[in-house]
């Protein structure tokens, strides 16, 4: 691991960071634009509940004053659930009507892709929140990436689990990402479930792949 790395709990003034981490790793490490155009819109609904609503649980490494990663965590995903319908998707909709996001085609493919997805029961997943109640999400930069950050990032998480008494932590990685899976597999995960999972493809049309689902007993 780089040894002058720092990993510590988000202070707001790391927002904008953790956003532009966010949207520059959106689809396979690669940038949001590959899918979508709207770098605001998509870090809304990604980051907003972990830097708004639960930033108790997201840590960031920092490398000599500067944020390139974070791990967004969760305890309790009914609670992530209930504040993503409730408080930040309307606030995400209405936000993408004044900036005119629904003029563009991006918009209504994901918007189809999604309800293809759950038509196959791609979110069918409360099952796995009674043993499994809390989850994460990790990002890093490309240059920071295989240092011994993410492994740092996810300790920190679980040691915070384990002292909120959790039964289990899960996270969720696309079959295609082979290096995630097989990080979370060397940390203890164990594949929990395989779930269909529509995806837009710019001049590609729709595609269905699938979201595996690891988790890890505490």
């Amino acid at each position: 691991m780089l040894a002058q790395a720092v990993i510590r709990i988000y202070r707001f003034s790391d927002r904008p960071f953790i956003r532009k981490i966010c949207s520059d790793t959106a689809d396979l490490g690669k940038p949001v634009e590959k899918f979508f155009y709207d770098r605001e819109i998509f870090a809304d609904l990604m980051t907003a509940y972990y830097t708004d609503f639960e930033p108790e649980s997201l840590w960031v490494a920092d490398y000599q004053t500067q944020v390139v990663g974070y791990l967004s965590g969760c305890i309790d995903s009914r609670r992530y659930t209930r504040i993503m319908w409730i408080r930040i998707i309307p606030k995400v909709f209405m936000r993408a009507i004044c900036r005119g996001a629904f003029l563009y085609t991006d918009t209504w493919r994901i918007l189809i892709s999604m309800l293809k997805s759950y038509s196959l029961g791609g979110f069918n997943r409360k099952r796995l929140f009674d043993v499994y109640p809390a989850h994460l999400h990790i990002n890093l930069q490309e240059s920071f990436r295989h240092q011994g950050l993410g492994v740092t990032l996810v300790e920190h998480f679980l040691h915070q689990a384990r002292r909120a008494s959790l039964s289990g932590v899960r996270v969720s990685v696309c079959q295609d990402n082979k290096p995630a899976s097989n990080f979370f597999t060397h940390l203890g995960f164990s594949i929990l479930g395989r779930y269909p999972m529509v995806r837009s493809q710019k001049m590609k049309g729709f595609m269905t792949s699938y979201t595996l689902v690891y988790g890890r007993r505490l």
